[in-house]
C-alpha cells in the first residue's frame, strides 16, 4: 500500500499495530503483513517541489534587485528597526557560515541575507531537511518504525505473535517436506514454525534451536502464544526415510524428544497452563538404548529402551503418527486378502524387505505362497529407481510407493492414476489434518 491518499480508517489501524510493535505486544500474522507490506516512498510531496522550484528562482531574482538598484536598498535599511541591523561579531559569524555553503554576504543589515536564507532553508539543501523533520512527528514515521522493527525481529525469529486459538506449533527442521506442506495448507493464524533457522517458505516462524536451553523454549513458547495452542507437531523421523525407516533415520533420536516433551509439560505446569496434545510424525520401531558398562562391558539388567511408544506411556496426550502404520494399514484394507510381494533393487530388498514383513504382519498378514491373488510392492533406496520401476514395469498388481513430490508428478505424467500408486505425505498430511482439527 502506498503511503499516499491512504485512508483515515486505514492510518488509525496501521498506527495502532504500530503501538503494539513498540511496546513488544502480541501481534497477528495479518497485523504483521500489514506492516511489513506497507510502502514508505521517499519521494517529495508537492508542496515540497513547489518549494523548491520557488526556492532557487525567488532567490536570484532577489539578489538581483539588490544588485541592480543599490539605492533602493540603501535608503530602505535606514527605515527598517535597529534590530535588522548585526552587529561586527555577529557579522562575522553569520558569513562564517555562509562560507561554508556559499559566499559571505558582507552586509550588516538582514535583509541583504534574505537570498540566501530563502535558498537554503527552503531550497535543494534545506526544503529536504525541514521535511524530514516534519515527517518524524507524523504517523508515517511511527509506521516505517514499526515496519524497520519488524522486518528485523522477523529475520531473528523473535516476533511476539497472537495467533487464533487451537493453532498448531511446529517443530521443524532442514529439509521436513511434511511439515512445510501441512503450514502452506494452513491458515496464517492457525499454525506457526518453530524452527533452527528462516524457513525459506514462510516469514512467519520463531527461531529455537532443540539443543538450546529450557529458558529458551520457555521464551520461544511465549512468542508462539502456546497457551491458546492445540497442540503441538514434532517431525523428529528423516523426510526421506518416513516409510520403513532405519533404526537411526531420525532428525532428532527418541532420548531427545522425550527431553523435548518432558521441557513442554515442565513449562505448562510451571505456567499453569492446560496440558496440550503432542503429535509426533515420527516411527513407532526407531530405540535408543542406555545401559550401565563396567570396563568388561555391559551391566546385566541395566538396558533402557527408548522409543516413542515408551515416551507415550510416560506422558499423557501423546499421538504416535506413524507413516509406516498408515500406510501399511491403507494397503491391507484396499488390498485384502492379498499376497503382499516386494520388489526392488537388490541393495533395496536387503535394507527394506525385513521391516516390511515385520510390520504386515502386526497387521495380520499371513503369507500364503499358493495365493494367487498378489500385489507387488515397489519401494527402493533412491527414488530414481522407483520412478524408473514404475514406468518400465509391466506388472500389472505393481504399487509404488512414492515419497517425493517430482516422482509423484513423473508418474502421473506417463500415465498413473491417483489411486494406482501410494504418494506417502498426501496420506501423512490428511490424516494429520484431521487429528489437528480435533482440537
Amino acid at each position: 500500500m502506498k503511503a499516499r491518499n491512504v485512508p483515515h480508517a486505514r492510518i488509525k489501524e496501521l498506527l495502532a499495530i504500530a503501538a503494539k510493535v513498540k511496546t513488544n505486544a502480541p501481534i497477528s500474522p495479518d497485523e504483521v503483513h500489514a506492516i511489513v507490506s506497507f510502502e514508505v516512498p521517499d519521494k517529495q510531496t508537492k508542496f515540497q517541489k513547489l518549494l523548491t522550484r520557488i526556492a532557487l528562482p525567488g532567490s536570484i531574482l532577489l539578489g538581483m534587485s539588490m544588485a541592480s538598484f543599490p539605492t533602493f536598498y540603501t535608503n530602505l535599511v535606514t527605515h527598517l528597526p535597529r534590530w535588522t541591523t548585526m552587529t561586527d561579531q555577529q557579522l562575522s559569524a553569520v558569513d562564517y557560515v555562509w562560507s561554508i555553503i556559499g559566499k559571505p554576504v558582507k552586509q550588516k543589515n538582514i535583509i541583504y541575507h534574505v537570498p540566501n536564507i530563502v535558498l537554503y532553508s527552503f531550497g535543494v539543501i534545506g526544503v529536504k531537511k525541514l521535511f524530514e523533520y516534519l515527517r518524524k512527528k507524523t504517523w508515517l514515521d511511527k509506521v516505517n518504525e514499526a515496519k524497520t522493527t519488524l522486518q528485523q525481529l522477523i529475520q531473528e525469529g523473535k516476533v511476539n505473535y497472537n495467533l487464533n486459538d487451537g493453532h498448531s506449533i511446529l517443530f521443524i527442521g532442514g529439509g521436513d517436506f511434511i511439515g512445510e506442506q501441512f503450514y502452506l495448507n494452513s491458515a496464517q493464524g492457525d499454525v506457526i514454525v518453530l524452527a533452527s533457522k528462516k524457513p525459506n517458505f514462510t516469514t512467519h516462524w520463531l527461531g529455537y534451536e532443540p539443543m538450546s536451553t529450557f529458558q529458551s523454549l520457555q521464551e520461544t513458547l511465549d512468542l508462539a502464544d502456546a497457551y491458546n495452542c492445540g497442540e503441538y507437531i514434532l517431525f523428529p523421523v528423516t523426510d526421506t526415510e518416513i516409510f520403513l525407516p532405519g533404526p537411526h533415520k531420525y532428525d532428532l533420536s527418541p532420548e531427545k524428544v522425550e527431553v523435548m516433551i518432558q521441557s513442554i509439560r515442565d513449562i505448562e505446569r510451571i505456567k499453569g497452563w492446560p496440558a496440550k496434545r503432542i503429535i509426533i510424525v515420527g516411527d513407532k520401531m526407531q530405540t535408543s538404548c542406555v545401559q550401565t558398562e563396567s570396563i568388561s562391558g555391559a551391566v546385566d539388567g541395566t538396558a533402557e529402551f527408548v522409543s516413542l511408544v515408551s515416551v507415550s506411556k510416560r506422558f499423557e496426550k501423546i499421538i504416535i503418527l506413524d507413516a509406516t502404520d498408515l500406510i501399511l494399514e491403507f494397503i491391507m484394507k484396499k488390498y485384502p486378502g492379498r499376497r503382499i510381494l516386494f520388489r526392488a533393487s537388490v541393495d533395496g530388498g536387503a535394507e527394506y524387505k525385513q521391516r516390511l514383513y515385520a510390520r504386515l504382519k502386526e497387521f495380520g498378514y499371513d503369507d500364503n505362497p499358493e495365493n494367487d491373488y498378489s500385489l507387488v510392492i515397489g519401494y527402493d533406496l533412491f527414488e530414481e529407481q522407483i520412478e524408473r520401476e514404475s514406468i518400465a514395469t509391466n506388472l500389472q498388481e505393481y504399487l509404488p510407493v512414492v515419497l517425493s513430490r517430482e516422482v509423484c508428478d513423473a508418474l502421473t505424467r506417463n500415465g498413473y492414476q491417483s489411486d494406482d500408486f501410494i504418494y506417502v505425505p498426501e496420506l501423512v498430511l490428511s490424516k494429520l489434518k484431521e487429528l489437528a482439527a480435533q482440537s
